[in-house]
């Protein structure tokens, strides 16, 4: 069993870079746990893209129909 390493390092438009240190001991397939360093919290805007979820993700979608023309028949067609 190979041990876990541990770095600090800066996300980058989702990447997440591994120091040169530890590239060629790095295996293919890892497990990633984020935490942020102390005294950092994580932005509201990064929360949805870290997996947490907030009210804004569960705003109502409301769309126009009203010029949507619908046929049944069309609609269980088979092709």
């Amino acid at each position: 069993m190979q041990q876990a390493i541990q770095f600090e390092t800066v996300i980058e438009s989702g990447v997440i870079r591994i120091p040169e240190q530890y590239i060629k001991t790095v295996p293919a397939v890892v497990q990633v746990t984020l935490a942020p360093v102390s005294g950092t919290s994580i932005k509201r805007g990064a929360q949805s893209q870290a997996g947490i979820l907030s009210p804004d993700n569960f705003l109502a979608l409301k769309i126009d129909t009203s010029n949507w023309r619908f046929d049944r028949e069309e609609a269980n067609e088979r092709r």
